[in-house]
């Protein structure tokens, strides 16, 4: 890109003068055109620098202050009014309302011919564009050939920051930093003091998809420029990349430049992401296998096999599913963003719960963390991770936990705890709790598929009328036979809760046991009797 004051400074234009003092002259020049015509910018192309005598307008200065608006509206780059032939010199009022626009007027010589000055502006940008493609296509060459011969981001970046000679960063999806140039490994001190203050501004270069520029105060009353470009990789989110200064970058590096080097990067991402696709369908299929285990497969087989997963002898095994939920209203990830996610998450876990191991589900959009030892501090380590993710982006994270197991070939019980609970809430992953724990079932579901019949027989057998009473006595003695045993054949402990005599409560018991023909605190008859009791209450419908 060519500006109007790059051309200024060069010896063979230095008779080229700007007239008005509030001139913008960062005003990038695609083109130059002639033209005496008063409402030319109806036929110009934007960021075209205008030649002209302005001779339609000798005695208009209005007209010359609409002509001026009209191109600032284009927008063009300026304007260059060629004195001494129609117009001596421009009228203060004209200048005055160029300065309101900061638009450029230009004084061109009356010694050349608009055709001469045109030709050589012209010629100027067209070697400047010339020069910087050539170079930006040589420097897509090297970068390609550093990908090909399978160079690291780490070492793109290195080269990327070394040929701008500005410090570059390379930032991912969950806006942590990947790479860095040698210039923020000699000065630290520049990420230190001004990572956290753009993180909000890298947010909306995300939202925006497009190169995105801001600046920064610094603690020396300096401002720095900072410019960020998308590197797409087909994720919700993409990567950024970072360059500082970016004002000051040496000529002739340009905007093309910059885009080949993100090309470059955008299909290391890719073949990154793919090695990474196929390194998951391996834990993939190696978890599949763990959750099949049947106790007579050889369990030291499994931990060597598993070594290479981080698997290790444990008392104690607990399946957590992990659900990452995008926030935004009718919005869904796409699957390239799981992957992403999938390394987030892994980083996190190994900061947090070094033994945890992560792994991928087959045909599902969630996670599966394998903690290997019980801790106290999970819940709370899970519930910071959910939290650090919500600050960095619209996602929910949501954690669904089964039971501990103690041994590898009952991980399955585990795991289907967890993905019960999960499908309980399938339909509203995004606005459930942060962690969702599974509630055992109890007896109830032991006999889940018992048949309603076997399970009246049982009933009946052992609590013979108490079984389903109707009549008031039968019921209050049902009632003192079950607290009774709560209370562990106590009879004191059994009138207390019951607020009764200690006599009733013996009168109540030998009732019961003339009726069972059974001593109440026999061991094996006292479980079956707690048994038909828990299996005969009534159901809440």
């Amino acid at each position: 890109m060519t500006t109007l004051g790059e051309i200024l400074t060069i010896p063979r234009f230095s008779t080229i003068h700007t007239l008005n003092k509030k001139a913008d002259l960062s005003k990038v020049v695609d083109t130059i055109e002639i033209s005496e015509t008063p409402d030319v910018a109806l036929f110009l192309p934007k960021n075209s620098f205008l030649l002209t005598t302005a001779m339609v307008f000798e005695n208009d200065p209005a007209g010359l202050c609409s002509m001026i608006q009209s191109l600032h509206d284009l927008p063009a780059a300026g304007i260059g009014i060629k004195l001494g032939r129609f117009i001596d010199e421009i009228d203060p009022k004209v200048l005055e309302f160029a300065d309101k626009l900061q638009f450029p007027i230009l004084q061109i010589p009356s010694t050349v011919t608009l055709g001469t000055i045109s030709h050589q502006l012209l010629s100027y940008i067209w070697d400047q564009q010339t020069e910087k493609l050539n170079y930006a296509l040589d420097i897509q060459k090297k970068f390609a050939n550093m990908m090909i011969k399978d160079a690291t981001l780490a070492s793109l970046i290195r080269h990327l920051g070394s040929i701008l000679k500005r410090p570059v960063l390379l930032v991912d999806s969950f806006l942590e930093i990947v790479a860095e140039s040698r210039h923020l490994k000699q000065q630290p001190h520049i990420l230190e003091a001004h990572f956290n203050k753009m993180i909000p501004k890298l947010k909306e270069a995300q939202k925006l998809g497009k190169e995105y520029s801001f600046i920064l105060e610094s603690d020396a009353e300096q401002q720095l420029l900072v410019s960020v470009f998308p590197v797409q990789t087909g994720s919700y989110f993409p990567y950024l990349l970072v360059i500082f200064k970016a004002d000051q970058i040496p000529y002739p590096f340009s905007q093309f430049a910059i885009e080949q080097a993100n090309i470059v990067l955008s299909y290391t991402l890719y073949k990154n992401q793919k090695l990474l696709e196929s390194n998951l369908i391996l834990r993939e299929d190696f978890f599949q296998q763990l959750l099949e285990l049947s106790n007579n497969e050889k369990m030291l087989n499994w931990l060597e096999y598993g070594k290479d997963y981080g698997l290790k002898s444990s008392t104690s095994y607990q399946i957590v599913l992990a659900t990452i939920q995008l926030t935004l209203e009718n919005q869904v990830p796409p699957k390239n963003q799981s992957y992403l996610a999938y390394q987030w998450l892994e980083k996190q876990l190994e900061e947090v719960l070094p033994n945890a191991l992560l792994f991928p589900i087959k045909n599902s959009n969630y996670y599966g963390i394998l903690l290997q030892d019980s801790t106290a501090k999970m819940t709370k380590q899970l519930e910071a991770i959910h939290h650090k993710l919500k600050h960095l982006l619209p996602l929910h994270l949501s954690f669904f936990i089964g039971n501990t197991v103690s041994e590898l070939s009952a991980l399955h019980f585990s795991y289907n705890e967890a993905l019960e609970i999960l499908q309980q809430q399938e339909n509203k992953l995004h606005e459930c709790t942060i962690l969702n724990h599974y509630q055992l079932k109890g007896i109830n579901k032991l006999v889940e598929y018992v048949p309603k019949k076997e399970i009246e027989h049982f009933c009946a057998v052992y609590l013979k009328t108490l079984a389903f009473p109707k009549e008031e006595t039968l019921i209050e003695l049902r009632k003192t036979l079950k607290v009774y045993l709560e209370c562990q054949c106590e009879i004191t402990e059994t009138s207390k809760r019951l607020f009764i005599h200690r006599n009733t409560v013996k009168y109540r018991i030998a009732k019961c046991e003339d009726l069972f023909q059974m001593p109440i605190n026999d061991p094996d008859f006292s479980l079956k009797v707690r048994l038909a009791l828990v299996l005969s209450e009534p159901k809440n419908d």
